[in-house]
């Protein structure tokens, strides 16, 4: 197949690290498929990379094209219309898809992030006549939602897209409250490279990584912004520490937009001795970090199935994390322990008991899929979008049916 992504959740000559886990995906599906991705790039990372120059100077510094991956610049009103970013990307992003090779001609368009990137999916999809399929990670349901004009734009996206691929039963759950019909939507886990992300030795992981045999070692992975809630984070460190004083190293692993005030706050509460910024990882760094760790944290107010606790889990790490989204969905009992929501106290109190005891190795009830799994599962989306479009084009009494698609039924059926 041909297959078109649209989504600014990707990395980026700007930003290399995020959206790490899409770049994933279309590399597992450039296995089989040829894939074109427009990731538009917001004009304020722009002005953010180099606040003293000019931004069309800085826009002409950058590469706007990079194998068969465009980055065109989003133009946008910064926190306001944001019911309306939808026009602003598609105005920003559509002559994208006549820079398209000629030979390219997509079979389906792929949209991550309902909103605006799902939009934008739907006008391209329409443009080339092909199905839209929209992907939603997580926030986009259930935080971008709570705006009631937000969420009219994402009810829009979701009735007029062929299909709404979630990754977790919880998010599914959230489509459906929205009234999006059960049969449209399709549950598909995301992959973690079990290559890279294995379990390995505590010892030679924490050498590695600068530390000392006997320290105890948490690890927090993610973006520093608000949704992640970090300070949540600083607040359980105050207790732990008191629990295993100068032994304590928390590493904080990423970067955002809190980076700063996070430092400062450390500063503030006495506890730079036991926190270190590790700002952004090779994945393979951040493997050893894992294998390093006696737990990983997590203290999000918002998730889907989030990445960072797959990855410790294909690394052999137990987590304590808030019960949000589809958290408990992966979470084993007994090796596993889900805290309230911004709860500060009981991810303290978790913490200790969980690296406090003595588990015996046990099964988990859930265990990671790798991107190949992700993508039959994608692959199965597409090509059930593809027999239900030829359907459609029959019952309206178009006989001549598209050939491409009865090859992908002939496949399918194989």
């Amino acid at each position: 197949m041909q297959i078109l992504v649209v989504t600014s959740t990707y990395p980026s000559p700007i930003h290399p690290r995020q959206g790490a886990f899409n770049r994933i995906m279309v590399d597992a599906l450039r296995r089989n498929h040829r894939v074109a991705v427009i990731a538009p790039v917001p004009w304020t990372q722009l002005c953010w990379q180099d606040i003293g120059k000019d931004l069309f100077e800085r826009k002409k510094e950058f590469q706007l094209v990079e194998n068969d991956t465009q980055y065109p610049v989003f133009y946008y009103t910064p926190k306001i219309f944001r019911n309306q970013y939808h026009h602003f990307y598609w105005m920003s992003m559509r002559r994208c898809l006549s820079r398209l090779p000629n030979d390219f001609r997509p079979d389906v368009v792929l949209g991550y992030w309902l909103h605006p990137d799902g939009d934008a999916a739907i006008r391209s999809a329409r443009h080339f006549g092909v199905p839209a399929v929209v992907m939603s990670g997580g926030t986009d349901l259930r935080i971008l939602t709570q705006n009631s004009r937000r969420r009219k734009a994402i009810m829009r996206v979701m009735d007029e897209a062929d299909r709404v691929v979630v990754v977790s039963r919880e998010l599914r759950r959230q489509a459906e409250s929205l009234g999006t019909s059960t049969d449209k939507i399709d549950v598909v886990n995301r992959g973690v490279d079990l290559d890279c992300f294995t379990p390995g030795d505590r010892i030679k992981a924490r050498h590695e990584s600068g530390l000392s045999a006997d320290n105890v070692v948490l690890a927090w992975v993610g973006r520093l912004e608000a949704v992640k809630n970090p300070r949540m984070l600083l607040r359980a460190a105050e207790r732990l520490t008191q629990h295993w004083r100068s032994n304590l190293r928390i590493l904080i692993i990423g970067d955002g937009s809190m980076r700063v005030s996070l430092e400062q706050e450390c500063r503030q509460r006495g506890l730079c001795e036991c926190i270190r910024f590790e700002g952004n990882l090779s994945q393979a760094d951040l493997a050893v970090r894992y294998r390093a760790a006696n737990a990983t944290l997590l203290t999000s107010h918002s998730e889907g199935i989030p990445n960072v606790l797959l990855e410790s889990i294909a690394c052999g790490t137990p987590f304590v994390a808030t019960n949000v989204g589809g958290v408990s969905e992966i979470a084993t009992m007994g090796i596993d322990f889900l805290v309230e929501n911004d709860d500060a106290d009981e991810l303290a109190q978790a913490t200790i008991e969980l690296v406090s005891r003595d588990v015996s190795p046990r099964r988990r009830d859930f265990v990671p899929t790798d991107p190949a799994e992700m993508v039959n599962g994608l692959e199965d989306v597409f090509l059930r979008t593809l027999d239900n479009r030829c359907v459609l084009r029959r019952a309206s009494g178009n006989i001549s049916v598209n050939a491409q698609a009865r090859n992908h039924s002939a496949r399918r059926a194989s």
